[in-house]
Formats: structure tokens, sequence, C-alpha cells
């Protein structure tokens, strides 16, 4: 139980990084981006969840961003042009 407890918090660290990576500023509607992807990440991707990968989760989402809300639909959008970016490098 005790090993379940911290790899969830460590998958839910992951999506922080993730989801905090699009911004540099601290500004509350990069908070609401965090809470709400992390809560979303949970119900659509729980094995990229479970399995500790940044590129996983990330790559999860973007699959499904249709399904997310407006304020994490806008931080995976912001991850996923960062992405196509660094592609074209």
């Amino acid at each position: 139980m005790i090993d379940f407890r911290n790899r969830c918090r460590s998958a839910m660290g992951i999506l922080l990084l993730v989801v905090g990576g699009f911004s540099g500023s601290a500004s509350a509607a990069t908070d609401q981006g965090k809470k709400a992807c992390v809560q979303e990440a949970k119900r659509l991707c729980p094995a990229a969840m479970k399995s500790m990968s940044r590129k996983e989760v990330e790559t999860c989402m973007i699959t499904k961003i249709a399904e997310t809300s407006a304020v994490c639909h806008a931080a995976m959008l912001k991850i996923k042009v960062q992405r196509e970016a660094a592609m074209k490098r």
C-alpha cells in the first residue's frame, strides 16, 4: 500500500513537471492547468501515470486532448506546440 502511494505521488510529480513545463510563470491560470491536468491524467491515462514516464504522460494526454477540460486543453496545446517546434530543429 505504501509503495502504491509513493508511486502515485511520483506520477503526480511527473505530471506537474509536464504541465508546468509549458510556462515559466507561476500564475493562477498555470496552477489551475496543473490541477486540472493531474486529475484528468489519472482518469484518461492511468497506464501512462503508472509508467512514471513524462513522455508517455504527455503523449497520452495529447492523444486524448479532445477529452480534456478547457484549462487542461490549453496547457496540453502549449506542450504539443513546443514538441512540434523541437522536432523541426
